[in-house]
């Protein structure tokens, strides 16, 4: 019988389950791999370092929904992707990482090399470990490795090999990857019949019907029921459409969203967990009595919001039977839904917001409205956590499914061009946008190396303020002065001509004809915008020092009793 040496047999497990890409960087334990990975179909990027490398293997996941895959040493290689993992657990996003196992020989001797306990590091980050040492195939063990990041509540997975399994001779018998999720048919049933009955239903998606955008537009379209997303499903069904309301916890309006739902008689939630960043930190209201929660894991169902009824099912399987059927019109009036979508598109204005160059208006609204106008509809944007995320998220429109990739959960700086990077691999048809701070930029700002020598063809805008904008703008509200938050930044454009990519400095008025020329050209460039602060900023800062030098002065307490006075 053929036989094949155990890095083969993982390698083609990964081919059997169609990964097309592969994300990581080698090293002595792991060299076997590479070798197999080379003689395979399958595409390895190799990045700068394993946190931009999970990160990538997140963008990739996040386009298509299918596990990204990640290849780390024991040791340094596995810390470094830790955050990465945390991000994908976090956020929900399926992710295999293939790590070296550590020395775990018989031995009288401690302090051994990269020892370390890799699983008890790892297993709050994660959904599980799989030993592909305990298996009789590591093949099969991908394979169920794959399966279990993908099943129930998405999340990253590690597999541990050791090298004496990478080399060890298995026989090379078919490998198979199918994969069936749990439906519970005769709930899905009741499901649809409190739809039928309801009169003013609203159905809230999140990712998990990303990849399902057509069935959620037949739904609304077909019942005349608006739609609220989370952050994550943000252009399932594109934002200028009629039914959309336009929900974004960021942008102040879930008091309204709180008046729509009060005014609903049934609100269907598909695929999402209802998490802290996809419900206002938990300010959306969602009454148990109206509530019905569909989702892949049952462990999500009633985890923050206790539903009337809750339906472990795939997103596509549940809005499928839905459809077929076939639910009445909802009585929601078309002029009620607009006169909603208005009021919801009233996006709350803070004092943080900064003066940003690019636009003729030169604020925030601006921007992105010039923004949206410059980028094809289906164009991904990637934010970095930060105020920009804040300012895009509030302003920008989002027009097709993944058109907006941001971290939620976790929130990590430095997550915007590697998860681009990731993005464009993953779909190259798609215009893929990062849009960083200078503070974000420079955790992996050389991961643009990796975008040049792939040939990948990728936009970052870094909006530039010489800080850690959000956390100072913070400050100054607080206290009036600003403490460990100044970038210091190298020349952009010099850094951008050494890595291969162009630059340009954007000037007044200048960011929609910047963009287009950018579209124009392959390879990677970089779009320095200046930021800065606005009279509103600095008299919010003047507020704060005065108020910090009464306080010091006549302390703490009479401060607080000349506002109870006041108030009066």
């Amino acid at each position: 019988m053929k036989t094949q040496r155990g890095a083969a047999r993982i390698v083609a497990a990964l081919e059997a389950a169609n990964v097309r890409c592969v994300f990581g960087l080698p090293g002595t334990q792991t060299i076997a791999l590479f070798e197999a990975l080379r003689r395979s179909r399958i595409r390895t990027i190799v990045a700068t370092n394993e946190l931009s490398a999970a990160f990538m293997a997140g963008g990739w996941a996040r386009i298509t929904r299918d596990s990204g895959v990640l290849l780390t040493i024991p040791g340094p290689g596995f810390t470094w992707a830790v955050t990465g993992l945390a991000e994908a657990r976090l956020d929900s996003i399926p992710l295999l990482h293939i790590c070296g196992a550590p020395a775990n020989a018989p031995s009288s001797k401690r302090f051994r090399q990269q020892e370390l306990n890799q699983i008890a590091i790892a297993s709050p980050l994660i959904k599980g470990v799989v030993d592909a040492d305990a298996h009789r195939d590591p093949g099969i063990a991908v394979l169920d490795a794959l399966l279990l990041s993908r099943s129930d509540e998405p999340g990253p997975v590690l597999l541990q090999v050791s090298p004496t399994t990478l080399t060890r001779e298995y026989s090379a018998v078919p490998l198979d990857p199918s994969f069936e999720g749990t439906v519970q048919t005769d709930l899905l049933e009741r499901v649809c019949a409190r739809v039928r009955n309801a009169r003013r239903p609203i159905l809230m998606v999140g990712q998990g019907t990303n990849r399902y955008s057509d069935d959620v537009r037949a739904l609304v379209e077909q019942t005349g029921m608006p739609l609220l997303t989370t952050p994550s499903a943000r252009g399932v069904l594109p934002e200028n459409h009629a039914l959309n309301l336009g929900y974004e916890p960021l942008a102040g309006n879930v008091a309204d969203v709180n008046e729509v739902i009060r005014s609903s008689d049934l609100v269907l939630v598909i695929g999402c967990k209802l998490a802290h960043s996809g419900t206002s930190g938990f300010a959306l209201d969602l009454p148990s009595d109206r509530l019905i929660h569909i989702d892949t894991s049952a462990e999500v169902i009633g985890a923050n919001y206790p539903p009337s009824l809750g339906v472990v099912a795939d997103a596509g399987v549940a809005l499928r039977v839905l459809l077929a059927s076939a639910p009445p019109r909802s009585r929601w009036e078309n002029d009620e839904i607009e006169a909603w979508r208005a009021r919801l598109a009233i996006r709350q204005q803070g004092s943080s917001e900064p003066r940003i160059t690019g636009a003729s208006s030169e604020d925030a609204r601006g921007f992105f409205a010039a923004l949206r106008r410059a980028l094809p509809s289906d164009a991904v944007l990637v934010l970095d956590s930060g105020l920009h995320q804040i300012l895009a998220r509030r302003y920008y429109s989002v027009l097709a499914p993944c058109g907006l990739i941001v971290p939620t959960g976790l929130q990590s700086m430095g997550f915007a061009i590697p998860t681009a990077i990731g993005a464009r691999l993953a779909n190259p048809d798609r215009v893929v946008v990062a849009l960083t701070g200078d503070g974000g930029f420079a955790m992996t700002a050389l991961e643009l190396l990796t975008a040049v020598r792939e040939g990948v063809s990728l936009i970052v805008i870094v909006f530039v303020d010489g800080a850690f904008g959000q956390i100072r703008m913070q400050q100054l509200a607080n206290y009036g002065v600003g403490h460990g938050v100044t970038v210091e930044n190298p020349d952009f454009g010099l850094l951008a001509a050494a890595i291969g990519a162009r630059h340009v400095l954007v000037r007044e008025d200048e960011i929609e004809s910047s963009l287009r020329d950018a579209l124009a050209h392959s390879g990677v460039t970089v779009l320095q915008v200046a930021v800065g602060d606005t009279i509103a900023v600095l008299r919010s800062a003047a507020v704060a020092r005065a108020r910090e030098a009464s306080r010091n002065v006549v302390g703490a307490g009479a401060v607080r009793l000349i506002k109870k006075l006041l108030r009066k």
